[in-house]
């Protein structure tokens, strides 16, 4: 666990496994040998406090994965910021690839290639992406890319600095028969560990931020 638990890591506090039990979130603010301080759940402007020795779950998202784990609360800190002090993570589980979450979200995206023909001259398309996981993304586009193509994208998300990552052309589908609209699935090639995390944690915030919103995803 040391090795994805990392100081300002967010993190999904659950007080059961019940699909239907209240999700809040959190963060990891400091870890020590025997105990960790992650920043106090709150519930409509609420803190969320537990008796000591309580269990809960947690999850959290890195570019390795979905991890789910059981700890236990301890007590609570208000200042200088309010945190509850938990017992390190235990039976810890690996739910799911992160590369395999794929999230809905409209992105602008920059698409540049060649063409077999031209490799000298680049074509570019400002479209917008249809989904974005950690592996891939599906674009929006109005002009047909060849599959097997090679691909620059260039991905703008909020908050951050525009993210460069190579792709290939893996699948196309023409959702109107009728209209040149094509949803054009990339696959990423080569892409650094600190490109598939920022793209993680921005999938990770949305989802949250969804689920705040009482979305079940």
């Amino acid at each position: 666990m040391e090795n994805i638990l990392k100081i300002n890591q967010r993190l999904e506090i659950m007080l059961s496994k019940n699909v239907n039990s209240p999700k809040f979130t959190s963060r990891v603010e400091e870890i020590t040998s025997n105990q960790v301080m992650i920043a106090m759940p709150m519930q409509k402007g609420h803190p969320i406090l537990l008796e000591a020795g309580r269990g809960f779950y947690g999850k959290l998202f890195d570019e390795t994965g979905v991890y789910v784990f059981k700890s236990k609360f301890l007590t609570k800190r208000m200042s200088p910021l309010p945190v509850w002090i938990i017992t390190p993570p235990y039976d810890i589980e690996k739910t799911q690839q992160r590369s395999f979450v794929r999230f809905d979200v409209a992105q602008p995206l920059l698409i540049e290639y060649a063409l077999e023909n031209d490799q000298e001259n680049l074509i570019s398309l400002n479209v917008v992406t249809k989904d974005l996981s950690g592996g891939g993304l599906q674009a929006v586009c109005e002009k047909e890319i060849k599959i097997g193509t090679k691909v620059n994208l260039i991905i703008t998300l909020p908050e951050q600095n525009e993210i460069q990552v190579e792709g290939e052309v893996i699948r196309i589908h023409k959702p109107q028969i009728d209209r040149p609209l094509f949803w054009t699935s990339i696959k990423f090639i080569g892409a650094r560990d600190g490109v598939r995390d920022k793209i993680s944690r921005f999938i990770f915030k949305k989802q949250l931020e969804l689920r705040q919103k009482g979305y079940n995803l």
